[in-house]
C-alpha cells in the first residue's frame, strides 16, 4: 500500500511539474501564419483551388479562433506571416497590389490586436524595386517587425545577385528575416506524384536555399541582418557533418574561398516548427546553441492535435535545461528582435 501511495505521490508531482511550466511560460511563438480573404480569393482566381494549399486543403481560418488557439496553449504573442503559396504571378500589378493588400489586413489585426500580434510583412519578391519599397512601407507605416521571404520567387532563389538591392535594404534597416519554403519549381510530376510538398519537398527546398544563401556570402555581406530557418532546419542538421567535411571539395568547383558552412549554420536562428523532438534537436544543437532555437506552432496549417503532442514533447525533453527551455518559448525572441 506504501509503495502505491509512493508512485500516486511522483506520478502527481510530475504533473504537476509538466503543468507549472506550461503555465508560468507566457510563450512567443515565432511561426504562426494569418490567411486574409484578398488571399483566398488571389489563389482562386489563378487555379489554385481556393480550398488548397500546395496539395493540403487551406485552414479555416479567424482572428477570433486563432486567439482561442493560443489562450489555450499559454502563447502571449504571435508573429504572424504568409505561408505558402507565395504570391509571384505574371502580372506585375496584380502581384504588387496583392502583396499591399496582405501586408494591409496583417497590419490590422495587428493594430487591434497589439499585445498578441506582430506582423512580418512579405514582399513582392520578384520585382526588385517595387520589394525595397514595400519594405519602406511596411517597417515606416504598418510597423512590421520583420520580414517573411519565400525561399525563391518564380524559380528564382535566395542567395542569387537578382535579390541583392533587396537584401542591401533589409541589411539598412537590420531587418529579422523569416524564410518559409514554397513548392519547388522544376521537380518531375512522376517524383512523388501527388504528395503534398510539406512532408517532404518543403525541407528539400529549405535546405538547398539555404545552402544558396551560404555560399553566396550573404551573411557577410550583409551583417546586420538575422535569418530565421523554419521547421528545425529542414535537413540541415543531418547534412551538416557532410557539409563541413566537403567544404574543399565546394571550394574547389567554386574556385575560390567560401564561408565556412560550419560557421555560418550556428549563425542562423531556427524556428522548431513541426515535429523537432527529439532528433532534430539533438542536432540543432550540435550546429548552433540553444539561443538561436525559437518556439514555433505553425498555427493554423499544423492543428491543434500535432502541435499538443510536440509542444510536450519539448517541455519534457530532457535534452535541454528548465532555463534553456524557457528562453527558447520567450527570452530568444525577445532577443532577437531588440
Amino acid at each position: 500500500m506504501k509503495i502505491k501511495l509512493f508512485i500516486l505521490t511522483i506520478i502527481s508531482l510530475l504533473c504537476f511539474q509538466t503543468h507549472s511550466f506550461a503555465k508560468e511560460t507566457e510563450i512567443y511563438d515565432i511561426h504562426q501564419h494569418y490567411i486574409p480573404e484578398c488571399y483566398k480569393q488571389a489563389l482562386l482566381k489563378h487555379g489554385i483551388n481556393g480550398s488548397e494549399s500546395d496539395g493540403l486543403p487551406l485552414p479555416k481560418y479567424s482572428v477570433e479562433e486563432q486567439l482561442k488557439f493560443m489562450d489555450n496553449f499559454n502563447i502571449k504573442t504571435a508573429y504572424i506571416s504568409l505561408s505558402s503559396p507565395h504570391p509571384y504571378w505574371n502580372d506585375k500589378k496584380e502581384t504588387i497590389n496583392i502583396i499591399r493588400q496582405i501586408n494591409n489586413e496583417g497590419y490590422n489585426i495587428v493594430k487591434k490586436y497589439p499585445k498578441r500580434f506582430k506582423l512580418l510583412a512579405t514582399l513582392p519578391l520578384s520585382n526588385v524595386e517595387e520589394s525595397i519599397k514595400e519594405i519602406d512601407y511596411a517597417y515606416d507605416i504598418l510597423n512590421a517587425v520583420g520580414i517573411k521571404l519565400p525561399t525563391n520567387a518564380g524559380g528564382i532563389y535566395l542567395g542569387e545577385k537578382y535579390f541583392e538591392p533587396i537584401f542591401e535594404k533589409l541589411n539598412e534597416r537590420k531587418a529579422v528575416i523569416v524564410l518559409h519554403p514554397v513548392s519547388q519549381t522544376e521537380i518531375p510530376d512522376t517524383i512523388f506524384k501527388g504528395y503534398p510538398p510539406a512532408v517532404v519537398q518543403y525541407l528539400q527546398e529549405t535546405t538547398l536555399t539555404v545552402m544558396n544563401i551560404i555560399l553566396s556570402g550573404t551573411l557577410e555581406k550583409y551583417p546586420n541582418i538575422k535569418i530565421v530557418i523554419p521547421h528545425g532546419g529542414a535537413l540541415l542538421c543531418a547534412l551538416a557533418d557532410r557539409l563541413e567535411a566537403m567544404q574543399g571539395l565546394l571550394e574547389l568547383k567554386a574556385g575560390k574561398k567560401l564561408p565556412s558552412v560550419k560557421e555560418t549554420l550556428s549563425k542562423f536562428y531556427y524556428d522548431l516548427a513541426g515535429f523537432p523532438v527529439p532528433n532534430q534537436l539533438y542536432g540543432l544543437l550540435n550546429i548552433t546553441n540553444s539561443e538561436h532555437l525559437l518556439y514555433g506552432s505553425d498555427y493554423p496549417y499544423a492543428s491543434e492535435q500535432y502541435i499538443q503532442p510536440q509542444k510536450e514533447k519539448l517541455e519534457k525533453t530532457k535534452l535541454l535545461t528548465k532555463k534553456q527551455k524557457n528562453k527558447i518559448f520567450k527570452g530568444n525572441v525577445e532577443q532577437l528582435f531588440k
